[in-house]
């Protein structure tokens, strides 16, 4: 059985997902203890029973060490110990944090983000259309989705190279896939964006403003508990800054690679812009942002007849799941005319699910939106080059996306 922890193989894992799901879809990876759960009826019902199959597993302690001690150091001298993340905690803290969120982020609030969106998306086509050619990663999906978390945020987009460095600090960790001497490094680039929040709460508890540090800055737990200062720049810089960004790029850019493989989306999509919110559906199923989510066992069971122990970890793999022959017709394809194409794990389902998921969709839908508008006749500009992805065990992220095409329109009014 190939290795997921390979990164040739994490850079296209669906043949063993595949072989997963109709050998063993649960499975026992020998290299690393855990199990993985490849089948979507399989993952749904551990999804279900939040309580039998709990979220709060650190990616970074399943290591054999666990969380070096280099790292802890770093957090308790300098800087703040992170709480657990919202997508990796558990009652009652995680029912605080989702409350929480939830306000930031109502359907009403995404829906008036919309032009701003619509703008950004623009304005970065309108940086590279003249050439006929980009990186479109670095030219357009880690901007866009960054731009606009930083503006809601409250911080100045001026800065997104250090908000990208911050970001990618708090995510390789998790992917599972670094050094120790990464893990340090990261860590200190943690504590420097930690320093760096902390002054931004500061200040809006001084002079509140109109955007969401002001309300983080000045906010409380239901029931009127205090926030303590480690848990409210968790939520700041992971729950919001990391996952507010880093999910959308890995999700537009794998579109983006489907459009210049595959012209004839574009085209049916240029045709019937209807069917855009499909493709995004799609891209969102085919090409999971989110590969898999851990959960750890409370007690003795049973699932798919295979017999688990107390303290046993899954790894749930929504990217074998959403590929699943036996839920989706044509499983391995973009369809733009599949019915309730949005019933995937891509977000998850239930308690955790993702409570970013409205404003991941609508900067999606609005990037495709404009780049059919935009944009024509989209290639790969040296197809034959291998695709680079950052090896994790968690995301599916392109490094870079080389791409040639021809401008068809200028910036809608």
């Amino acid at each position: 059985m190939q290795n997921l922890m390979d990164p040739a193989v994490q850079a296209c894992p669906y043949s063993l997902y595949q072989q997963l799901r109709s050998e063993s879809p649960i499975y026992r990876m020998p290299e690393t203890g855990f199990y993985l759960v490849t089948t979507f009826d399989l993952c749904h019902e551990i999804i279900r029973q939040p309580d039998l199959f709990i979220s709060g597993v650190s990616p970074m302690a399943l290591n054999s060490e666990g969380v070096p001690r280099e790292v802890m150091e770093v957090y308790e001298q300098q800087g703040w110990v992170p709480a657990a993340s919202c997508s990796t905690s558990d009652r009652p803290r995680h029912t605080k944090v989702r409350g929480l969120l939830s306000q930031l982020f109502t359907m009403a609030k995404v829906r008036s983000m919309a032009p701003y969106i619509e703008e950004t998306a623009n304005n970065l086509i309108e940086g590279f259309a003249a050439s006929g050619e980009c990186e479109f990663v670095k030219a357009f999906s880690h901007p866009l989705p960054m731009i606009v978390i930083a503006e809601q945020i409250g911080v100045n987009s001026r800065d997104l190279e250090l908000f990208k460095r911050w970001s990618d600090a708090i995510v390789e960790p998790f992917g599972m896939m670094i050094s120790k001497e990464r893990e340090v490094e990261c860590a200190k680039l943690v504590v420097e964006m930690q320093h760096f929040f902390k002054e931004q709460i500061d200040l809006r508890r001084r002079e509140p403003r109109n955007d969401i540090l002001s309300q983080l800055a000045n906010a409380e737990y239901e029931g009127g508990e205090a926030i303590p200062m480690n848990e409210l720049l968790t939520i700041v810089t992971i729950d919001l800054l990391a996952s507010g960004n880093e999910t959308t790029t890995a999700g537009i850019s794998s579109g983006m690679l489907l459009l210049a493989e595959q012209p004839e989306l574009l085209t049916a999509m240029q045709d019937d812009p209807d069917l855009i919110p499909t493709f995004v559906e799609e891209v969102l199923r085919l090409e999971s942002p989110a590969q898999g989510m851990f959960r750890e066992v409370t007690q003795d069971t049973t699932v798919g007849g295979v017999a688990l122990r107390k303290g046993d970890v899954l790894s749930l793999r929504f990217g074998a799941a959403n590929r699943d022959e036996k839920i989706f017709q044509y499983a391995d394809r973009v369809d733009l005319q599949r019915k309730k194409a949005g019933n995937h794990l891509a977000f998850g389902v239930g308690r955790h699910h993702c409570v970013g998921a409205p404003l991941a969709r609508q900067e999606m839908l609005i990037s495709f939106q404009v780049i059919a508008q935009r944009l024509r006749n989209i290639r790969l500009k040296n197809p034959q080059a291998p695709l680079k992805y950052t090896p994790s065990f968690f995301g599916r992220n392109l490094e870079s996306l080389e791409i040639t095409f021809e401008a068809s329109g200028s910036q809608q009014g």
